[in-house]
């Protein structure tokens, strides 16, 4: 008889057995208990078991072009081993992590997984290969396994015969339970233990993954001697430590560790020092800019491939920067598998809601070193999601950072983390005055066009942030039509090949480029200009904003002109009250204000809007949200075809957007998809509001392209302005 096969080139027994050693490494290395390690290795052991089929096998071997789900196929034999383990190891009838494991291994656990399917037929072989596996894994006992987790493999025969008489019994009808007790296996997996669920499911989704991209060492999910990079990498700069990255490293045995520092002081590095010889670091910044950024810079410390990126256009970018398709860089990337992951706040949150492959998310963050910089950077819904998720699953270590971590913020976590150390940047740096602040009567788009004007005619480095998009865009025409060179605009409604093109060219200015942008700048581009014009906004917008202009320092103060007359755009945005208190804390302040006369500012201003209601029922609207988002899924993973489920799963209130694809770019878009590139859509994707497309005097422009699998829009579109919209209603054209 023909050997059973997993893959083409790759025999069942063979796969298993190697999937079971890498399991039984990754749960010791994530410190499993004793009972999850044991279901681990069950669902590592019989989660392809349904590739004994016939039909399986003839697909495999390229006999037809579809066969049943194995996954499905093996549920039978791991619900009955799980109902048998449970007796051995003394826990309740309704624990079936393993089985809710293999049974999703490759599909989103849901009420409608695999409905409707009837019972496959099993191949000839299939008792003779269990046996088979049983010996090898009697064998593999003796070579590592501790005791009290062979219990699997223990009296092998009478095992094997109750596996597959109970198998058959399940596959024709019967329950291994009772009427009485009136379960259903979609309510037992819904209502299982969520962690333990995950952690079972985590480590046989990346011992299945390693085994199959033919990586077996567990070793490669696990930092070794990052506290050695970080030092060679701190020592080949060849500046002395700071007298806070010093105390940074020497807290490094602290579990929580809360850290302020200014702008350009060495923040980063003193966040590795603490985080030491972690066996995984994962890093969650605001923006997906901020994000590549630091994944680069990390790379040159830790090793190219030890360093994974997680956002929602992080697989473009590794495929773009691959010579060919890095499929397994990003499926461990997107996991948080890396040894080391740079990622958006966004993806640890979609994670918490339950998105795909949460499991192995959260399994890894408990296991891991939490580091989440410029926390300052959030609006109340987004902290109380993340203040809930920390309170539910804490990592193994965590550390808070912000240049400006407001007291009032940072008491928010202290409730939770009583115990962290805080470590704060000496007394000199924050007496840095790298600014020269002159508030402005008038509007932005009047009296500042001039005084941009001036400034860029002397040479100088000018950086115009308005507080809306149509704002900029009008800001920018009035450069165009007096003939300014050079110039550019950035927003989010640009596509994403034209803005790398902006970013790459407003990294590097060259005198008398007037740079006008939108919110945009305050937390995603690392750049440093010599003045700044900027509409009134929120004061800890403000210090991020006049963070870009003079950025190390190492200057006179630069000019900071804000222009104090509020748009309506930027009273829908910010709130009256917001700016008027902005306004009067910038009043207060010194012509040429220290670091610490701004971060006292930001504190004064954060300590009035989080004492308002308003703020308040935002925290905890985000925290209500994530905990019944919980409670109603159980282990499922969200069903984003449920609408009402799909509006909670955003992790940023009132900024949930959908790309969309400008008519002008459909027949290049409809040329990748011919060529097979449809990965590079992406590039010809805006983001704008979804609730654009809801509303009906909106709606017309925009249009589904079902080939393309995208909505294209009749909005006009160029690469200067980006995507415009026709109308001069603020409420309907907010956005960042």
């Amino acid at each position: 008889m023909a050997e059973l096969l997993a893959k083409p080139d790759t025999g069942l027994l063979d796969h298993l057995t190697e999937v079971i050693q890498l399991g039984v490494e990754i749960a010791r290395r994530l410190e499993l208990p004793q009972k999850l390690r044991t279901k681990a290795l069950l669902a590592c052991a019989l989660h392809d078991i349904g590739k004994a089929t016939t039909d399986f096998q003839d697909y495999i071997r390229g006999c037809r072009k579809k066969a049943y789900p194995h996954a499905l196929a093996s549920l039978p034999f791991v619900l009955v081993a799980e109902g048998l383990l449970n007796q051995r190891l003394g826990l309740e009838r309704t624990r079936y992590e393993a089985t809710a494991a293999v049974l999703s291994h490759h599909s989103p656990l849901g009420p409608d997984l695999y409905k409707g399917y009837e019972k496959p037929e099993y191949h000839p072989a299939l008792e003779e290969a269990l046996r088979a596996l049983w010996e090898r894994l009697a064998a593999y006992d003796a070579d590592g396994i501790p005791a009290e987790e062979d219990v699997l493999w223990r009296d092998d025969t009478a095992f094997i015969v109750q596996l597959s008489s109970g198998a058959a019994r399940y596959a024709h009808g019967e329950r291994p339970w009772t009427e009485e007790e009136c379960w259903t296996l979609r309510g037992l997996l819904q209502r299982l233990p969520v962690g333990d669920f995950a952690s079972v499911k985590a480590v046989l989704h990346l011992a299945d993954w390693l085994a199959s991209a033919k990586l077996k060492r567990s070793s490669l999910l696990f930092l070794e001697k990052g506290s050695q990079a970080v030092r060679a990498h701190v020592d080949a700069l060849r500046v002395p430590l700071r007298d806070f990255q010093q105390r940074a490293e020497q807290t490094r045995h602290a579990t929580v560790l809360w850290l302020r520092a200014p702008t350009g002081t060495g923040k980063t590095e003193a966040l590795l020092l603490w985080a030491g010889d972690t066996e995984r670091l994962i890093y969650l910044l605001p923006t997906q800019a901020t994000a590549n950024a630091l994944w680069r810079r990390l790379q040159k410390v830790y090793g190219k491939g030890r360093v994974g990126l997680a956002h929602g256009r992080a697989s473009y970018l590794l495929r773009q920067e691959a010579d060919e398709d890095p499929l397994d860089a990003r499926l461990f990337g997107s996991v948080f598998a890396k040894p080391v992951t740079v990622a958006t706040l966004d993806q640890y949150l979609l994670a918490h809601l339950h998105g795909r492959y949460w499991e192995e998310r959260r399994s890894l963050v408990r296991r891991a070193t939490l580091v989440l910089d410029e926390i300052h950077a959030y609006e109340p819904y987004t902290l109380g999601l993340l203040l809930e998720a920390l309170r539910r699953e804490p990592p193994a270590r965590l550390a808070l950072a912000s240049a400006t971590l407001p007291e009032s913020l940072l008491k928010l976590f202290l409730k939770l983390f009583p115990e962290g150390r805080f470590v704060e940047a000496e007394p000199q740096l924050w007496l840095r005055r790298r600014h020269r602040l002159m508030l402005q009567e008038g509007a932005l788009l009047e009296e500042g066009f001039e005084q941009a004007l001036a400034h860029a005619r002397e040479g100088k480095k000018v950086l115009v942030v308005a507080n809306t998009v149509p704002d900029a865009q009008a800001f920018y025409q009035r450069l165009k039509e007096v003939g300014w060179e050079p110039r550019e605009l950035l927003h989010a409604r640009f596509v994403l090949r034209d803005r790398q093109r902006k970013e790459a060219r407003v990294s590097r200015p060259e005198p008398g480029i007037v740079f006008v942008a939108t919110q945009i700048v305050e937390v995603s581009l690392d750049i440093s200009y010599d003045v700044l014009l900027t509409e009134v906004a929120p004061v800890d917008a403000l210090v991020q904003r006049m963070g870009r202009v003079n950025r190390r320092g190492d200057l006179p103060p630069a000019p900071v002109l804000v222009y104090t007359n509020r748009t309506e755009g930027s009273r829908c945005i910010y709130g009256e009250e917001i700016l008027s208190w902005s306004r009067d804390i910038l009043k207060e302040l010194p012509s040429e204000p220290t670091d610490e006369n701004l971060k006292a500012a930001t504190e004064e201003l954060y300590q009035k809007v989080m004492a308002g209601e308003a703020w308040q029922q935002e925290l905890r609207s985000g925290q209500e949200t994530l905990k019944d988002l919980q409670c109603t899924l159980g282990c499922y993973t969200i069903d984003l075809a449920d609408e009402t489920l799909q509006e909670r799963f955003a992790t940023r209130r009132g900024m949930v957007s959908v790309e969309v694809l400008p008519e002008r770019f459909e027949e290049e878009a409809n040329e990748l998809r011919k060529k097979g590139e449809k990965w590079r859509l992406l590039e010809l994707l805006v983001p704008v509001p979804l609730w654009w497309l809801k509303v009906p005097r909106l709606g017309s422009y925009f249009s589904p392209e079902p080939l393309l699998g995208v909505v294209k829009t009749s909005l006009p579109y160029d690469a200067e302005r980006g995507l415009s919209f026709p109308s001069d209603k603020p409420e309907d054209t907010l956005t960042f």
